[in-house]
C-alpha cells in the first residue's frame, strides 16, 4: 500500500498561476477579425460575407464561453476553499507575485468587457438583430457577464489573500503620535 500524499499547500505560484491562465484561456487561436464590427463602420446587413461574419463571430463567442467558463469554475472554487481554509500565521503571497497576477487578470477581463460592449454596439446600430436575430446578442451577454463575475472574483479573493497575509505579517510594536513620524520611520534605514 502506498502512502497517502499530503495535499500541496497554496502558495504564491498558485495564486499567480490561476490569474495567468484565466486570460490565457480566453485567447483561442484563429479568433475571428471583430474589427469589422467596430462602431462607425457600416455594415451591410444584406451581404453575404457579412452574415457568415455573424455566424462566425457568434461561434466564437460561444466556444470562448464554453473554455473559459469551465476552467473558472473548477480553478476558482478550489483556490477560495484554499485561501478560506489557510492557517492563521501563514503568509500565502510573500512576493505580491499572485495578487499582482490577480490584478492583471481582472484589468484583461475589463478590457475584454468594454471590447464586448463596442461589438455589441456597432451590431445593433447595423441592425444586425433584425436582419439576423438575437443569437449573437445572447452569446455576447452570456460572455459578458462571465467576464464580469471573474473580474468580480479577483477582486474579492485578491482581497481576502491581502488580508490572510496583513493579518499574518508582524507586527512592530511601535505606535506614532503622528503620521509624519509613521512616514519618516518608514523612510529610515
Amino acid at each position: 500500500m502506498g502512502a497517502a500524499s499530503a495535499s500541496p499547500t497554496l502558495n504564491s505560484d498558485a495564486i499567480r498561476n490561476v490569474g495567468q491562465v484565466l486570460p490565457w484561456l480566453d485567447r483561442l487561436p484563429g479568433q475571428p477579425d471583430v474589427t469589422r464590427f467596430t462602431p462607425g463602420d457600416s455594415i451591410d446587413i444584406r451581404d453575404r460575407d457579412t452574415r457568415e461574419a455573424v455566424a462566425v463571430l457568434e461561434r466564437h463567442l460561444r466556444k470562448r464561453q464554453d473554455s473559459v467558463n469551465g476552467a473558472f469554475s473548477a480553478m476558482t472554487e478550489k483556490l477560495w476553499a484554499e485561501v478560506e481554509s489557510a492557517m492563521p500565521g501563514t503568509v500565502l503571497d510573500p512576493e505580491g507575485s499572485g495578487v499582482q497576477a490577480l490584478e492583471e487578470a481582472e484589468e484583461y477581463f475589463r478590457t475584454e468587457c468594454d471590447e464586448l460592449r463596442t461589438i455589441r454596439k456597432a451590431l445593433d446600430r447595423s441592425g444586425v438583430r433584425s436582419a439576423y436575430g438575437a443569437s449573437v446578442f445572447d452569446a455576447l451577454e452570456r460572455l459578458n457577464r462571465l467576464f464580469f463575475d471573474i473580474v468580480q472574483w479577483c477582486q474579492e479573493i485578491r482581497w481576502l489573500v491581502m488580508i490572510h497575509d496583513g493579518v499574518a505579517s508582524p507586527v512592530t510594536g511601535k505606535t506614532y503620535k503622528s503620521g509624519a513620524k509613521l512616514v519618516s520611520s518608514l523612510t529610515d534605514s
